[in-house]
């Protein structure tokens, strides 16, 4: 039987059976354009991408022609083939390794790391070689709905784990400028390095940043500046946005929920990159005082 004769699950009702809770968004296609041999249904989270053509996130992928399906921690594909060209499909194995490493905890529950759909035609080519760990079913031969549902949810454990742990970044435990940007201490622990380089990520998240805009308008709240009139029409809708939950509470494995007015600002390049030397990144009226005291 093969897997277009099958149909897809809704992703509402992934979400739901799988109890994955808050902070994650569910997507799927039947199949379409250059994907109609390959359905697949997609975990997001939005701090990483809401896309299937960038980041990482975890996939349903459907075999073209056989009873198969893949539980994969995989990858947005159209962005690395786009700056790769004919280096893409080596770029997304090497990122698959770097993933493996950052989750190898998982390896034991989630132990397939290599998958094939029946086509190498660009795309299901593409997610074979961005494919790190997993699960694989036979759709003749399922293991109980007890047993998909915890292999989910373990699935989406790694998931948050990796992103935690840097994603598909550069070693983020030797990297220097998180030190500098954030004026850490040289004896930072890896852990609190994580943390802050999540941190980050959460802050140059797209969606996320255009909320803030939205919500917060395009003025530094720590020093008026508007980018526009300082700069015309080049610093038309410019401004950078900061996110206000205190760094200490980030923790592997639990979700960042985004309350736009309340856990973030907006704020100019220079307040930016001082907010986060200040002693509580998270308290702008106490950063407000101190630029006020120093314009005096």
């Amino acid at each position: 039987m093969p897997s277009s004769s099958v149909a897809t699950p809704k992703p509402t009702s992934v979400a739901h059976w799988a109890g994955l809770g808050a902070g994650l968004v569910v997507e799927g296609s039947p199949g379409q354009g250059n994907w109609a041999a390959v359905p697949w249904i997609s975990v997001f989270d939005p701090a990483i991408t809401t896309s299937a053509t960038r980041g990482y996130y975890v996939v349903y992928l459907f075999h073209a022609s056989e009873p198969v399906v893949h539980l994969s921690l995989n990858q947005g594909t159209t962005v690395v083939r786009e700056e790769f060209t004919s280096r893409a499909r080596e770029i997304l194995r090497d990122r698959a390794e770097l993933m493996r490493k950052r989750v190898a905890d998982f390896a034991q529950p989630l132990p397939v790391t290599d998958i094939t759909l029946g086509s190498d035609t660009r795309l299901p080519g593409d997610y074979v070689a961005g494919h790190a760990l997993g699960k694989t079913y036979r759709l003749d031969a399922l293991p109980t709905e007890n047993d998909l549902r915890t292999d989910l949810q373990t699935m989406v454990r790694a998931y948050r784990a990796l992103t935690y742990r840097g994603g598909i970044d550069a070693d983020v435990e030797s990297q220097s400028d998180v030190g500098e940007e954030f004026a850490l201490p040289a004896a930072t622990t890896v852990v609190e390095t994580r943390k802050y380089a999540f941190h980050r990520k959460i802050e140059r998240n797209r969606t996320a940043a255009k909320q803030a805009k939205k919500f917060h308008g395009l003025i530094c709240q720590a020093c008026d500046l508007d980018f526009e009139a300082r700069y015309g029409a080049i610093g038309k809708g410019f401004i950078e946005a900061h996110h206000l939950k205190a760094i200490s509470t980030l923790e592997e494995g639990v979700a960042v929920h985004y309350d736009i007015a309340a856990d973030f600002a907006v704020l100019c390049a220079n307040c930016h990159r001082m907010i986060h030397r200040s002693a509580d990144p998270s308290d702008m009226t106490a950063f407000r005082a101190l630029l006020q005291s120093n314009m005096t």
